[in-house]
């Protein structure tokens, strides 16, 4: 009876160490988590300036009837599978909107690695030649679209692999 209680006593303070222990980091689960590549203020100017950006009449018809520029844009399957050239109007619409959001990349920029840096400046200028073929007629709204989700993705994973080599 006396074995047994102690058996009991052993095993309730094994499982109250074990629930207490804080868990463990794995050094891979650290490593995946990449810092963020601004700092608050930095992050805030930036943001403030997509939102004031994306407010005006200009990139209200850009989202819609051109480039899939918000989340949740109801109107991203139609503008990726689009085969339409703009017309003069949506030409003007994306120039004057290419214009006050071209002014938010000095935040993206501000602060970053050189590294980091030059691929946002490949992006960038990948981006602008897509938005001028778009401009020219040379593209469809679609493949405008796709174009710029792929460029948006592999500026992404290099981005990711460049944290991942500081790191």
């Amino acid at each position: 009876m006396k074995n047994r209680y102690k058996l009991i006593l052993v095993g309730l303070v094994a499982l109250s160490g074990c629930a207490s222990n804080a868990p463990v980091n794995n050094p891979v689960q650290v490593a995946k988590a990449p810092a963020p590549i601004h700092t608050e203020s930095v992050r805030q100017k930036l943001n403030d300036c997509i939102v004031r950006t994306n407010q005006g009449a200009d990139a209200f018809l850009v989202d819609s009837q051109i480039i899939s520029v918000t989340r949740n844009n109801s109107h991203a399957k139609d503008l990726f599978n689009s085969a339409n050239k703009l017309t003069d109007q949506q030409a003007t619409a994306l120039t004057n909107y290419l214009a006050q959001a071209n002014q938010c990349r000095v935040f993206a920029i501000e602060g970053i690695s050189p590294k980091i840096n030059t691929i946002y400046q490949e992006f960038f200028k990948n981006l602008d030649q897509v938005y001028a073929d778009l401009i020219a007629r040379k593209i469809t709204i679609g493949v405008a679209n796709q174009e710029r989700q792929l460029l948006i993705q592999d500026a992404r994973m290099k981005r990711l692999d460049a944290q991942k080599i500081k790191g």
